[in-house]
């Protein structure tokens, strides 16, 4: 084969390709081959790229859910993903077909399911053979054979840089504004080229382990919206993935120098908008209880110094996800008590309730994102990324 994947992956696809003949020997007399283009259609590939491996200061990879769905949505049109380690000198792994060119229905379908868990476990066992981590080279890397129609690109990672252009770590970068941020790479030439019509369903950002601090709240609101500007910039789409990356880092990996995060009092920019995750705060489903208020009023605590130091009203901002609805009503009204659950909390921390309003807006606001998966599906992951919290200092908007 042509690439190390194809090399790595060929023994595997072999083994499995004997083994499925010999389960469908039987079936085939009694199950007639489809007409052609109907059980593998070839005359629609969609192509998919994947940066992924595990790095230093990082929990180790594991594939999340979500992003194995976007793999088995590509790999029903018989398209390829490219994949791509995020090192400091980005690691392209190759490019390798998902599909089938079976005829037959069932073998067509057992095909792309075996193709399916050999790439994830391949994907589960990447490591970085370089030190630090180049996120901005990775993806341009991965969006280069997406072809006409692009599946997209796959990100799983924390999303701290420590390379340039994008170096999070000792230069203040993490609390940037993301207009400066993208006009520098925009002057430079240094935005991916081949983003245009592309979405990027990013898993773990902001999720860290090993020598790498925390982050607060605000410097996780502050490298999403700098990754969203980026993206956008260059003619794409971020759509964050719902499932925390958690656990410890791989063992014995190349260094990742660990990216400075300084207390929320000082580093708290309030001439943009704070937006609290929906996984950091854990409302119960369709309601507006936390399911472990514990966490969420340990989390909410961390911003109490800030919004103390910011000296003005702060209006706490619910909003909701569209979940297929056709009216806003119950959205609103959803989102609005789970601003009032989130002022409510503060309240209880100490800070003052005249200083706190609150609003919700269910899904009709400036920043709601598309909550289809890859294949144009209803996700109720990906619509995970539009339930948030926002907090917002007197005359900031939702999506300054």
């Amino acid at each position: 084969m042509s690439t190390r994947l194809r090399t790595r992956l060929r023994p595997r696809l072999l083994a499995a390709a004997a083994a499925l003949v010999a389960v469908t020997a039987g079936l085939t007399a009694c199950t007639p081959a489809t007409a052609s283009g109907e059980a593998c259609d070839q005359s629609h590939k969609r192509n998919l790229g994947v940066v992924a491996g595990s790095t230093a200061n990082a929990p180790a990879v594991a594939l999340p859910a979500s992003a194995s769905s976007q793999l088995e949505a590509a790999g029903k049109t018989n398209g390829s993903v490219t994949v791509v380690v995020p090192s400091g000198t980005p690691q392209v792994m190759g490019t390798t077909a998902l599909g089938s060119s079976a005829q037959d229905a069932i073998v067509c379908q057992n095909d792309q399911r075996t193709k399916l868990t050999q790439i994830t476990s391949y994907i589960d066992g990447l490591k970085a053979a370089a030190p630090e981590v180049d996120f901005l080279g990775a993806i341009d890397q991965a969006a280069r054979n997406l072809g006409s129609d692009p599946m997209g690109v796959i990100v799983v990672g924390s999303g701290l840089q420590t390379t340039d252009p994008l170096n999070f770590a000792g230069t203040g970068l993490l609390y940037a504004d993301p207009a400066q941020v993208v006009a520098d790479l925009t002057a430079r030439n240094l935005l991916p080229a081949d983003l245009k019509g592309v979405t990027v369903y990013w898993s773990g950002m902001g999720d860290v382990a090993g020598a790498q601090q925390p982050l607060t709240v605000p410097a996780r609101s502050n490298l999403e919206a700098i990754w969203s500007a980026v993206i956008k910039a260059a003619g794409g789409t971020l759509s964050l993935l719902p499932e925390p990356a958690s656990g410890s880092a791989a063992a014995s990996l190349p260094a990742v120098t660990p990216v400075t995060v300084e207390a929320v009092a000082t580093k708290t920019d309030w001439t943009k908008p704070v937006v609290i995750r929906n996984s950091d705060l854990l409302f119960t489903k369709d309601t507006a209880s936390f399911s472990d208020p514990a966490a969420a009023q340990k989390v909410l605590a961390t911003l109490v110094p800030a919004i103390e130091q910011n000296g003005k009203p702060v209006t706490i901002t619910g909003t909701a996800s569209k979940d297929q609805a056709k009216d806003n009503t119950a959205d609103t009204a959803l989102s609005l008590r789970r601003a009032d659950a989130v002022k409510a909390a503060l309240v209880a921390l100490g800070v003052p309730a005249a200083s706190l309003q609150t609003a919700g807006v269910g899904y009709e606001w400036c920043g709601w994102k598309k909550e289809t998966d890859a294949s144009g599906a209803y996700s109720d992951a990906v619509a995970e990324q539009n339930r948030t919290v926002i907090l917002t200092s007197a005359g900031v908007g939702l999506c300054d």
